[in-house]
């Protein structure tokens, strides 16, 4: 790795015009696991300052699920597929009418989209998803996407759809992805930030402490796989902590913020 390969990339982030952010259930939910007005109203400000500026964004969002379990007043996640199925359906409508206000208060459009990673890998129905979604960030609308969690079996299981977002990030062959979770970043064995990665390797995946939440299914592992892939096909990806004011502006001065993987 050159010494000057982070610098280089950080300051291409200043010149990103299509941004891919993804955020994790947990960045979106209080400590009960309900939804957090206050830290969603935060982020979507954050997305809408980028907008407003200039940049293309894009929307990858979890939460679904959570806000399901609350409105059915369940007491924690469920283990059985079509339990969390139902809380999917449940939540999805309320997730998507929360982030269509907080949007329409800064007079930005959105739409929903709803996809599966297995979808993505039809050449056909990948064109589609990729023209409209094109055609949304033409039209200066926010997609807001989801997995379809009320058909999806291991989507629901597995990644909180971090390999969702890079496969996103891949067909609109976005500058950068940010993906917001609960820390800053991936630390190495002495509890520092990594500051930079250049290959997903088994040892850069070895750090991962495969701890995750009751709400969310992606940990560190899901998020440095989803990177490689995206880093991989040219995008440059951020891992930051989502809890953060001002965390999109921040990754998109250049800022040394979270750990950046490019290859």
């Amino acid at each position: 790795m050159r010494p000057s390969a982070m610098k280089e990339t950080r300051n291409k982030l200043k010149e990103a015009k299509r941004i891919v952010v993804k955020v994790g259930s947990r960045v979106l939910v209080d400590s009960t696991g309900k939804p957090d007005h206050e830290r969603i109203h935060t982020l979507v400000s954050g997305i809408a300052a980028a907008h407003e500026t200039g940049h293309e964004m894009v929307l990858v969002s979890s939460g679904a699920i959570a806000a399901g379990i609350e409105a059915l007043g369940m007491e924690k996640r469920p283990a059985a597929l079509p339990d969390l199925q139902m809380a999917a359906a449940v939540g999805q409508t309320r997730l998507m009418s929360l982030y269509s206000h907080l949007f329409g208060t800064k007079h930005i459009k959105t739409g929903q989209v709803l996809l599966t990673d297995d979808l993505l890998k039809a050449d056909e129905h990948r064109a589609n998803a990729q023209n409209t979604l094109n055609n949304l960030v033409a039209h200066r609308i926010v997609p807001v996407i989801n997995e379809n969690d009320t058909v999806a079996t291991e989507e629901i299981t597995f990644g909180d759809n971090d390999l969702l977002a890079a496969l996103v990030s891949i067909l609109v062959e976005a500058d950068a992805l940010i993906l917001l979770t609960t820390t800053d970043g991936l630390h190495d064995a002495d509890g520092e930030r990594v500051a930079f990665v250049d290959e997903v390797s088994e040892n850069v995946l070895a750090l991962d402490k495969g701890k995750n939440g009751d709400l969310s299914t992606g940990g560190m592992k899901s998020k440095l796989l989803a990177a490689g892939q995206a880093a991989a096909a040219g995008v440059a990806v951020v891992i930051a902590d989502g809890q953060n004011d001002g965390v999109i502006r921040n990754i998109l001065a250049g800022e040394d913020v979270g750990t950046l993987i490019a290859m």
